[in-house]
């Protein structure tokens, strides 16, 4: 029974065993969640990086042709071609290596979320960058509940966009989102009574407008 039971414990363990980390920094915290990797990030790099090397070998392979190496009337026309597929071949090539690693970083310095994707060798490339005040509240959304686990998201102003940070069960997220809210709408709030004071003093001498920390 004490076997059975010890089993039963270590699969309940692996079953919740959470999805989603979060990570300090000097700056504030990154959030990476292992369900929420970009699934057609994967298959557009996997294109992206087919296509760009048979362009780079199409732009190889024009110097190969028999007898049109040195052709005076083939050379210009060729040049183009090569520069043309090369120039293409290359950037295909460069946008595979981005990476589907999906990470939301929350910086307390600059207050803003920026959301990221980072590839195997660990470079991080920015996708968009989100100013703490254009958020309107975190939330947990279980509308869209697959396998137990919901979504954290945030939601842009009153808008009906949101960005997802994490998908696990709703244990796990919480505590992240209760963290995130009042790092996010608690900042929000203070810079909103700030601009308000401002306004109705506004001309008043010595009056400064509140600004984001740098």
């Amino acid at each position: 029974m004490n076997a059975i039971a010890s089993v039963s414990r270590k699969e309940t363990r692996k079953k919740n065993k959470s999805a989603t980390q979060v990570n300090e920094t000097y700056w504030g915290y990154i959030v990476r969640c292992n369900a929420c990797d970009r699934t057609m990030a994967v298959v557009f790099q996997w294109g992206a990086a087919i296509v760009g090397g048979l362009l780079v070998l199409a732009s190889l392979g024009f110097w190969a042709l028999p007898g049109s190496v040195f052709s005076p009337d083939l050379i210009s026309f060729k040049m183009a071609l090569v520069s043309l597929f090369g120039v293409f071949g290359v950037t295909l090539i460069w946008y595979a290596s981005h990476g589907t690693k999906y990470e939301i970083q929350v910086d307390l310095a600059k207050l803003e979320i920026r959301e990221v994707l980072r590839n195997k060798k660990g470079i991080a490339r920015i996708q968009s960058c989100i100013p703490f005040e254009k958020i309107g509240s975190v939330f947990i959304d279980r509308t869209q509940k697959e396998n137990g686990k919901v979504r954290l998201v945030m939601r842009l102003g009153n808008s009906a966009q949101v960005i997802e940070v994490a998908r696990d069960l709703e244990e796990n997220l919480t505590g992240l989102r209760d963290k995130m809210g009042r790092d996010l709408l608690g900042r929000n709030a203070l810079m909103r009574t700030k601009a308000n004071r401002g306004y109705i003093l506004e001309g008043a001498a010595g009056v400064i407008k509140p600004k984001a920390m740098a």
